[in-house]
């Protein structure tokens, strides 16, 4: 399994939404739970000691969105992985086992409120029983905003940016999203009532670093952390992320979810390379720029064809 969006060999921002319905086998999964699974629950735990203010936030949260959401989350993973976790409705209660970690989540239906400590709603609990990150985006009448954004393995932008939001403003930065951003409302509605859609976003780093929030942990320096400056001695992946979006209608919302996976450049077959420097050619300035690659084309077509 490889997820490498530039094969097409041009770069592009539309929405390319696919019904998962359409997908077979681990493709058709929301969730996707692999070898290195223990690892991006590390990095989760690493968000939570630094400052989980960073990597969660709130505003607007609807309650019966929060419910809704919990309850599919928990009903999935479940469904998908019955070896991995189990969950179970015993009158007013849910409870959640991970039986990978043996951690047990229980939380009151209707209040959503978790028994124990260790963090700050149920929401953020389930996020970290699994390697996607959350978004969840309410729409209601004609407004549209992220209510809830648990973000551990950020590429580049934050949190705390984004909540509260609405769709435009959240993908202003993103260079060629006019065309999306003028029909955006009929898209968002089409997500919440036909979905659930999968996407795919994708990168050159110059790391396999999962979290890359535009403000390093103390006591780190800036520049190492921001990475890529790609040169010489750059060693470059690609950063794809497989995007779910599963829709709420009962609650006019719907689920982002965002799978970070990263593949060596030096490990691409032949024709793999080629279709990556064509899409990297295919970029306008602006988005060279946003991608960071304006001063590094030179070196990236070194780094594809002459190792």
């Amino acid at each position: 399994m490889k997820y490498l969006p530039f094969l097409t060999g041009t770069y592009s921002t539309a929405p390319g939404l696919w019904p998962i319905a359409r997908q077979t086998d681990f493709d058709k999964l929301i969730f996707q739970i692999t070898d290195d699974y223990i690892n991006y629950l590390q990095n989760k735990t690493d968000c939570r000691k630094e400052n989980m203010g960073k990597y969660y936030c709130e505003e607007r949260l609807l309650p019966s969105t929060s419910r809704a959401v919990n309850h599919y989350i928990a009903a999935q993973l479940q469904q998908e992985y019955p070896h991995y976790f189990e969950f179970s409705e015993n009158g007013s209660y849910c409870t959640f086992i991970n039986l990978q970690t043996r951690q047990v989540l229980r939380w009151h239906k209707e209040s959503n409120e978790l028994s124990g400590p260790g963090y700050l709603s149920v929401f953020d609990a389930l996020c970290c029983q699994v390697q996607e990150d959350f978004a969840i985006c309410q729409l209601q009448e004609d407004d549209d905003w992220m209510a809830a954004i648990h973000l551990c393995a950020p590429n580049h932008w934050g949190a705390e940016d984004k909540t509260g939001k609405n769709f435009n403003a959240v993908h202003a930065p993103v260079p060629g999203m006019e065309k999306t951003q003028a029909h955006h409302s009929k898209m968002l509605q089409s997500i919440v009532h036909k979905g659930p859609f999968t996407r795919f976003a994708w990168g050159i780093a110059t790391d396999n670093r999962l979290n890359h929030h535009p403000q390093p942990p103390p006591g780190i320096d800036a520049d190492w952390w921001q990475g890529r400056k790609i040169d010489a001695h750059a060693q470059l992946y690609i950063r794809t992320e497989r995007q779910n979006l599963v829709g709420f209608p009962e609650t006019n919302a719907f689920l982002f979810t965002i799978r970070t996976y990263f593949y060596p450049v030096a490990l691409l077959e032949n024709h793999e390379k080629r279709a990556l420097w064509s899409a990297v050619r295919s970029m306008s300035p602006q988005s060279l720029l946003y991608k960071g690659l304006t001063e590094a084309t030179g070196f990236l077509a070194e780094k594809l064809f002459d190792e």
